[in-house]
Formats: structure tokens, C-alpha cells, sequence
């Protein structure tokens, strides 16, 4: 038998999104919850021609225009297939067996998951009891072999950031360590560190298309960081990398970013929103920047999650992360999808009020007959 690598055979599995989402409410991989702009399948559709789909995509006009939206030159640009393989060619450009990466703990596996198939080891940083995290913190587990460092600001999956002036503590005190910021959450964040990219030699930044815009199928991600750190990642990279119907589909998108942006700030208001009514039942959260909420609600999630899955209505269960049992994540949609959702959870009072008291499910028959979801 033919054995592959010992860093393969130490991987962990990586759980995707299950299958069979089709037409049920997806609050479970924080998704735009309604669609691109109907631009883009527009312009989706004049690229299905006999022509265009047996030909190699061309990406110097998509470069520029991407580019010019990013406020960025395209030697500072890559284009990547989603956020994930951008974090791979971060990994086949830099990590050598046995250098260390330094996440913090919980954040989004797909780090951990490529470093460790280039042979590299991982130090996770807890967050706190209270979902905390410093600077100080980080920069403690960073060695000499540590190559380096992944900060999803906002973090999934609690939603928290590192303020900026952590993050200047980390480029300063880690000045050999790439310090790289997923901003792929950033359009409900409101904050970026973008700019920073050509003050900072050791930093990268990585936004997606998959959220805010909608386009999370046609897997759209970029890289920016300065041009000396671009130039050996470019010569790594996969030179077909991003299909054309992505490119068409971001290029129309970028036109219309006022739909992400009335998106994003209506799920930004819903957050709010859904924060006051866990607020008024008792049910702890992590004060979230992004379009997800890290919800407690006790030894039931898992069962919840199911019996919510049988209603249509998909959320992510936590509880497989032992520092997180008990932990539900519910993505942010638009107000009728929110209704909907709580509609759904008051079905599960008794489980609820095993972990809560039955006065707060009083505070939530009034606020939600004379609030937000009524």
C-alpha cells in the first residue's frame, strides 16, 4: 500500500456544510441569506456560450477592476479560488515542514487544516471565559519556528475582533512572522486594516466573495499584501486558479456594491435586534461584529439543532468543540428570516427553560408579541 504523507495521516476531518441545504433557511454557514444582486445571474447567463465556456479564463481586466475596488494596485492583488485556497498558497508559498502557525482558539479550522497538510505544527491561544483575547496573548506563543500567525477579524465563530491597536502590536512585535488578517467578514465589521498593507511588510490580508455579495458558490477570493510578499506567492500559485464565471460574476458585483452594502447593514440591524431578544429570555451570547451570533443555550443544542433541521431551519451546533457544548451559532438574515427562526426556537420552551427559568420565557411571550418579531 501506498501511504501518503504523516502530515495527511495526523489530519483531522474538516466538516463542511452537510449536504441536502436546498430550500431550507441556511443560518448555519453565515451565508448571504438572500442572494446576489440579480445582475450578476444576468451577467452569469451571457457567459454561457458554446465560446466562452471552452476557453481559459483571462483575468488581467478582472485584476484591474477588482483592484481599483480594493483600492489597490494589481501587483498587491492575488485572486484566489475563495478565502480557502488563498490560505493554501499562503501554505505552499511559505511553510516548510515543522514551522508553527499561531491561531487563536476557537477560530475557522481551514488554518490549521492546510498548515498541517504542509507538515507544519499549530499553537492554539484560548480565548478567555469571557471570549477575550490579547495581543500580549499571541505574541507569548510566538518561537523562532513560527512562520505564521491567522487572525479572522471579525473571528468566526464568535464574532469578536482584535482592536486595531492589537493587531499594530502584533506586526510590530512578530516583525518575521506573517501576520495574515481574514477580513472576510469585514462588510458587517465596518473596520479594516487594508491600509496598512504597504506600512507592514509582514502583512496580508484576505477578503472572500462569499459573503456579503452573495457569490459563496463561485468561490471568489483575493489576497492583498505588498508587492514583495505578492511576487512568490504569484509564482506558486495555480495560473488557472479562478474560473471565468467567477470573475464575470465579481466584476458585475463590484458594480452594484450598494447591494452588499444595504445587505450588510440591514443583517448589521437584525444583529441588534436578535442580541435585545436574547437579551430579554436570558440566553448568554458572545457580542458579535459579524453576521452570526454565538448563542449559550445549554445541553440541548444538539437536540435543538435536529429538531430545528426538521422545521427547515438549518444552525450551526458547536457542541463537537468541547470548550464550546452547549453553544449554538445562528447566522443573520433578513428580518422575515429572523421571525422565522424564533418562531421556531419558541417551539422549544421546555428545553429552554431548563437552562434559563421559566420568567424568561414570560419576557419573551411580551417582547415578541410587541417588538421586532411580532
Amino acid at each position: 500500500m501506498v501511504r501518503p504523507r504523516k502530515s495527511v495521516e495526523r489530519l483531522k476531518p474538516y466538516h463542511p456544510p452537510r449536504e441536502g441545504r436546498g430550500g431550507k433557511l441556511r443560518l448555519d454557514f453565515n451565508e448571504n441569506t438572500v442572494g446576489c444582486p440579480a445582475n450578476v445571474v444576468r451577467a452569469l447567463r451571457r457567459m454561457l456560450s458554446p465560446e466562452l465556456l471552452s476557453s481559459y479564463p483571462e483575468y488581467e481586466d478582472a485584476k484591474k477592476a477588482i483592484a481599483k475596488y480594493f483600492g489597490v494596485s494589481t501587483e498587491e492583488l492575488l485572486l484566489t479560488n475563495g478565502t480557502d485556497d488563498a490560505i493554501k498558497m499562503i501554505c505552499d508559498t511559505f511553510v516548510d515542514p515543522g514551522d508553527h502557525l499561531v491561531v487563536p482558539a476557537p477560530t475557522f479550522p481551514v488554518y490549521e487544516f492546510f498548515h498541517t497538510v504542509a507538515g507544519g505544527r499549530t499553537t492554539q491561544v484560548r480565548y478567555d471565559e469571557n471570549f477575550q483575547l490579547s495581543a500580549k496573548r499571541l505574541l507569548a506563543a510566538v518561537n523562532k519556528r513560527t512562520r505564521w500567525m491567522a487572525i479572522a477579524n471579525p473571528n468566526n465563530p464568535t464574532g469578536t475582533m482584535l482592536s486595531q491597536a492589537d493587531l499594530r502590536a502584533l506586526l510590530k512585535g512578530a516583525p518575521d512572522t506573517l501576520i495574515v488578517v481574514d477580513e472576510a467578514y469585514q462588510d458587517f465589521s465596518g473596520e479594516t486594516v487594508l491600509p496598512w498593507i504597504r506600512k507592514y511588510k509582514n502583512l496580508v490580508v484576505t477578503r472572500t466573495f462569499s459573503k456579503a455579495f452573495g457569490l459563496a458558490a463561485l468561490r471568489l477570493g483575493c489576497i492583498l499584501t505588498n508587492s514583495e510578499i505578492a511576487e512568490p506567492m504569484r509564482r506558486a500559485q495555480n495560473p488557472f486558479a479562478v474560473n471565468s464565471l467567477a470573475l464575470a460574476s465579481a466584476m458585475e458585483a463590484i458594480q452594484h456594491a450598494d447591494y452588499a452594502a444595504r445587505y450588510a447593514e440591514e443583517v448589521c440591524a437584525n444583529r441588534a435586534e436578535l442580541c435585545r431578544y436574547l437579551d430579554s429570555i436570558g440566553i448568554p451570547y458572545v457580542p458579535s461584529r459579524s453576521n452570526f451570533v454565538l448563542t449559550r443555550v445549554g445541553s440541548k443544542a444538539p437536540e435543538i439543532a435536529r429538531r430545528l433541521r426538521e422545521q427547515k431551519i438549518l444552525v450551526r451546533d458547536w457542541s463537537y468543540d468541547p470548550h464550546l457544548k452547549g453553544y449554538l451559532r445562528f447566522t443573520i438574515g433578513s428580518t422575515a428570516q429572523m421571525r422565522r427562526l424564533l418562531r421556531g426556537l419558541a417551539k422549544f420552551r421546555d428545553m429552554l427553560e431548563s437552562q434559563n427559568g421559566a420568567h424568561t420565557w414570560r419576557n419573551f411571550v411580551t417582547y415578541s408579541s410587541s417588538g421586532w418579531f411580532a
